[in-house]
């Protein structure tokens, strides 16, 4: 840690592991706010049922994950033949690249990382465009860039600032950009937690229209890795037909099947998620040291307001004490200043508040790393 960037994980947040390792904790130990998934876990009683599950392993799981498919696309009233499953989002946002080769592709900055990995992979050109909050959303002047051939990545509600743009703009954004041969491809993995579905554009049919969506997010399965993607119906079929028809494990499967019959699970999930928020964007305001920039999603982006305030240090001095914190300077267009946290449960979110209490009261706000005595 100590601020350097991960190679392995592209500078994301979740790396408990290494973490642990580093500052002499169990993985256990750790309250991880770098990583931004539902906070409740997952829905009650899963891991014992995946637990019966596991000498099914030694067959083959279902092909295409039909059933959990199926059950999806009724979840998210699209039709089955426009939805792609996949070993997370992640994965299908650089097959959706892959599979569309753009010449350029426009990235909105700052966001998800992975956007201009996976760009660079497909072998096209990055240009960035400015989501910085506060910014006037200038997509006219965006749309007017776009050309045949190029591809627009957009981020909704957009990650790390947490912001979430009206459908009717981006549909817009999305019909313009038809009429000048540009794909788009929105990454709505964060819409299912802010509670405000009618911003999705799942229901939107365009033959230049590309979603991803995160259910690891959802759900709380991270290690799993499970995913969905939505794109035109021929170009999915033809990637469904021609693809690894074993893309999502038998046990991802099992877990999606057993989430979505998880009666009140997301309605328990968006309660908590909204309330938290609003608590610790409260109480972090109230310390007078930090700009919170307050999203519909389940983290929060903040800047240091000490002009000398340096995320690495009070990165070290939290994770001393056994707290992870996202970096957010690696993130274009933001520097030493930013970072994100998760919403989590109230305990937990109490236990942040409590540590940066400390960092203040320390006088470390500006100054040389402190031994906190919470290392190990």
């Amino acid at each position: 840690m100590s601020g350097n960037y991960n190679d392995e994980t592209g500078g994301h947040g979740g790396d408990l592991a290494r973490a642990a390792q580093k500052w002499g904790y169990s993985k256990e130990e750790m309250v991880d706010f770098s990583s931004n998934i539902n906070p409740l876990g997952p829905p009650p009683g899963l891991l014992e049922h995946l637990g019966s599950l596991l000498p099914n392993i030694v067959a083959y799981p279902t092909p295409q994950a039909r059933e959990l498919r199926s059950g999806l696309a009724e979840f998210l009233q699209v039709p089955l033949e426009r939805l792609l499953l996949g070993n997370g989002a992640n994965e299908l946002i650089h097959l959706i690249l892959l599979w569309n080769r753009p010449k350029r592709v426009f990235i909105p900055a700052p966001s998800f990382s992975e956007y201009e990995r996976a760009a660079k992979l497909a072998g096209a050109a990055v240009e960035y465009y400015s989501l910085l909050p506060g910014e006037e959303d200038d997509f006219t002047r965006l749309a007017g860039k776009l050309g045949h051939g190029d591809m627009l990545v957009f981020c909704n509600p957009n990650n790390p600032t947490g912001i979430l743009y009206p459908r009717s703009k981006l549909a817009e954004l999305v019909s313009e950009a038809g009429h000048r041969g540009t794909a788009v491809m929105v990454d709505e993995s964060f819409v299912s937690l802010t509670g405000r579905p009618e911003e999705s554009l799942r229901d939107m049919e365009a033959d230049n229209l590309w979603l991803a969506i995160s259910l690891t997010k959802l759900w709380g399965l991270p290690g799993l890795r499970l995913g969905c993607a939505l794109g035109p119906m021929d170009k999915i079929g033809k990637i469904t037909g021609w693809g690894d028809p074993w893309r999502v494990n038998y046990l991802a499967q099992e877990a999606g099947l057993f989430c979505l019959a998880a009666d009140g699970y997301l309605e328990e999930s968006l309660a908590l998620i909204e309330k938290e928020r609003l608590y610790l964007a409260g109480e972090l305001k109230a310390t007078g040291a930090f700009e919170v920039f307050e999203g519909a999603a389940n983290y929060l982006l903040l800047k240091g307001l000490d002009p000398a305030f340096d995320i690495n240090r009070f990165q070290d001095f939290l994770a001393r004490r056994g707290v992870l914190v996202r970096r957010a300077d690696n993130f274009n267009k933001l520097d030493r200043r930013y970072f994100r946290i998760a919403v989590r449960r109230h305990p937990e979110n109490q236990r942040l508040l409590r540590e940066i209490k400390a960092w203040m009261d320390s006088g470390n706000q500006g100054g040389s790393v402190l031994d906190s005595g919470g290392g190990r």
